[in-house]
């Protein structure tokens, strides 16, 4: 990979702080935290700073998804702000 690109960054730590991972790529990042019971957040970040947030709920008892499956916010990061839009 050409040293001109620069790699996003990530470091991941579990609640009770025991393990961690790093985590580079010149493209984008990507976290999903699953919560039992109640579903899912994703964190996406580009590496040109655009982010989003999402949540997904589990499904219920007959296989559907809960209401409310949707984008939380989007955005952009920079050096000296971030720039937030929150749907709806």
């Amino acid at each position: 990979m050409p040293e001109d690109i620069r790699r996003l960054g990530a470091q991941l730590r579990a609640a009770s702080g025991r393990s961690s991972k790093v985590l580079k790529d010149a493209d984008g990042i990507e976290a999903v935290v699953e919560v039992p019971g109640r579903g899912t957040l994703t964190l996406s970040v580009q590496s040109g700073g655009g982010y989003s947030l999402r949540v997904r709920p589990e499904t219920d008892d007959r296989g559907q998804e809960a209401a409310g499956r949707d984008l939380v916010a989007v955005g952009v990061l920079s050096a000296e702000d971030v720039f937030s839009v929150v749907p709806g």
